[in-house]
C-alpha cells in the first residue's frame, strides 16, 4: 500500500464517518418528543462499530471453514453463502438494540427503535467501510480514485442499507414492547428480525446478479430504487412521530381533565415549536425537564393498557410517581402564571 493510497483512504474514512454521524444526529434530532440519551445512542453505535463486526467475521469464518469441507451442492452452497451474512450480521446488530431494552428503561416506542436501529447499523457500516477500504488500498487493482469510489459507494449505498435493516428491526421491537401478551412480543420481535434479514438478503442478491454498476461504469437502473427505500424510511419515521404526537395530545388532555395539569399543557408539549418557546416557562433547563417528565408520563400511560399484569403493576407505580412530580411542579404556580 502506497503512502498516497493510505492518506486517501484515511481522508475518505474520516469523511465517511463524519457523514454517517451527521445522519445519525439528524435521526436522533427528529425524535423530538422524547429524545434518547446520547450516551445510550453512542453505546449502541459503539456496539455496531466495535463489537458486532469482529463477532460477525469470526462466525462467518467458522461457517465458511465448515462449508469448505462439506459435500453441499453448488446451489445449496450459494444459497447458504448469500444468506449467512445477512442472518449473522442482522442477528448480532439486533442484540445491540435488545440490550437497550434489557439494561435500560429508555426504550418506549417504535420511534426509539428506529433511532437505536439506525445507530447500530451506521456503527457497523463505519467499521465495514474501513475493512473494505483497507482491502482496496492494499490491492493492486485500485488506485487512489478507486479507494474513494469503494468507500464513497459503500457510504451512500451499503451504510444506508445497514441502517434501514436495523431500523426496521428496531421499529418492530418498539411495537413488540407495546404488545399486551408475551406471544405478541415474541412474534413481533421475530418478525422484525426476519424483515431485516430479508431486506439485507435482497440487497446482497441484487449486487450479485446485477452488480453495482453497468459496463460503462454508471450505476445500474435498479439503484434508482434506493431513493425510494430511503424515502420509505423517512416516511415511516414521520408516521411514528405523528403517532407520538397523537399519544401525547390524548394522554395529556386526560391529565388536564383529572385536574393534574394546567389547561395549556396539551397545547404546548405535543408541539415542538411551541415547546421550545420561553413564554410557557421562562427557564430553559426547567422547560426541558418538564417536557421530558410530561412526555414520559404520557407514554407510560399509553403503554399501561397493553402491558401484562406484572409489568403493568410496575408501570402503574411509575405513573403515580410521575404524577406526584407533576403536582410538585405546577401546584405552587397561580392561575395568572398559566400559559
Amino acid at each position: 500500500m502506497s503512502l498516497v493510497s493510505l492518506l486517501i483512504l484515511l481522508a475518505a474514512l474520516m469523511a465517511s464517518t463524519v457523514i454517517l454521524l451527521l445522519v445519525l444526529a439528524a435521526i436522533w434530532w427528529f425524535d423530538r418528543y422524547d429524545r434518547e440519551p446520547l450516551h445510550i445512542v453512542a453505546a449502541v453505535f459503539g456496539w455496531g462499530a466495535l463489537i458486532a463486526p469482529p463477532v460477525a467475521l469470526t462466525a462467518l469464518s467458522v461457517f465458511e471453514s465448515a462449508l469448505a469441507s462439506s459435500a453441499l451442492s453448488d446451489t445449496l452452497l450459494f444459497i447458504w453463502v448469500m444468506g449467512a451474512a445477512p442472518v449473522v450480521e442482522e442477528l448480532i446488530k439486533a442484540v445491540g438494540v435488545l440490550l437497550v431494552v434489557v439494561l435500560t428503561a429508555e426504550f418506549d416506542n417504535p420511534t426509539d427503535g428506529v433511532v437505536y436501529g439506525t445507530a447500530v447499523g451506521l456503527g457497523f457500516a463505519v467499521t465495514e467501510n474501513a475493512i473494505y477500504g483497507l482491502s482496496a488500498a492494499a490491492g493492486s487493482a485500485y488506485n487512489g480514485l478507486g479507494v474513494l469510489i469503494v468507500v464513497g459507494g459503500r457510504t451512500v449505498l451499503t451504510a444506508g442499507v445497514h441502517a434501514v435493516c436495523s431500523a426496521t428491526f428496531g421499529g418492530f421491537l418498539g411495537h413488540a414492547l407495546l404488545s399486551g401478551s408475551r406471544r405478541g412480543r415474541v412474534s413481533l420481535t421475530l418478525m422484525g428480525l426476519l424483515a431485516a434479514i430479508l431486506l439485507h438478503t435482497t440487497w446482497n442478491l441484487a449486487l450479485f446478479f446485477f452488480g453495482a454498476a453497468g459496463e460503462t461504469g454508471l450505476p445500474r437502473a435498479w439503484l434508482a430504487v434506493l431513493p425510494l427505500l430511503y424515502g420509505v424510511f423517512v416516511a415511516v419515521l414521520a408516521a411514528f412521530l405523528r403517532s407520538e404526537h397523537r399519544i401525547l395530545k390524548t394522554q395529556l388532555e386526560e391529565e388536564v381533565d383529572l385536574g393534574l395539569a394546567p389547561a395549556w399543557v396539551p397545547e404546548v408539549i405535543p408541539y415542538y415549536r411551541r415547546r421550545v418557546r420561553p413564554d410557557w416557562w421562562p427557564v430553559r433547563s426547567e422547560r426541558t425537564v418538564i417536557a421530558r417528565l410530561l412526555t414520559r408520563l404520557a407514554f407510560r400511560k399509553h403503554a399501561l393498557g397493553r402491558l401484562p399484569a406484572d409489568r403493568g403493576a410496575v408501570a402503574s407505580l411509575e405513573i403515580v410517581k410521575l404524577r406526584q412530580r407533576v403536582r410538585e411542579i405546577f401546584e405552587p404556580r397561580s392561575e395568572s402564571d398559566e400559559y
